[in-house]
C-alpha cells in the first residue's frame, strides 16, 4: 500500500510476569470487517507465545463487540490490566 499499513496496534510485553498489552489497534477504513485485525492480534501473539494478552485501556461501548470477537480463546481476553512494574510506559 504504497509504504502505508492496512493494520497497526501499540504493544508492550514482559516476559517476567508473561503479560503484553495491546492498544489502540487500528485498521484503515477500507479494509474494516476483513479479518486483519483478528490476524494481526493472532501473529502478535504467535510472535511471543505462552503471554497473557491484556489491553491498556477501557473498552468504548461501541468497540466491546470487537475486543469480545478477538478476544475469543485467548488467555487475558484482552481485558483491562495497567502494566506490570516491569514495563516503562515511556511517560
Amino acid at each position: 500500500m504504497d509504504g502505508e499499513f492496512a493494520f497497526a496496534v501499540d504493544y508492550q510485553i514482559c516476559r517476567r510476569c508473561g503479560l503484553g498489552w495491546v492498544e489502540q489497534p487500528y485498521t484503515q477504513p477500507q479494509y474494516q470487517r476483513c479479518g486483519l485485525a483478528t490476524a494481526g492480534l493472532a501473529a502478535l501473539r504467535t510472535d511471543y507465545p505462552g503471554l497473557e494478552w491484556h489491553a491498556l485501556g477501557g473498552h468504548f461501548a461501541d468497540s466491546r463487540a470487537f475486543w469480545t470477537a478477538v478476544g475469543a480463546e485467548v488467555v487475558g481476553g484482552y481485558q483491562q490490566r495497567p502494566v506490570c512494574s516491569h514495563v516503562t510506559t515511556g511517560g
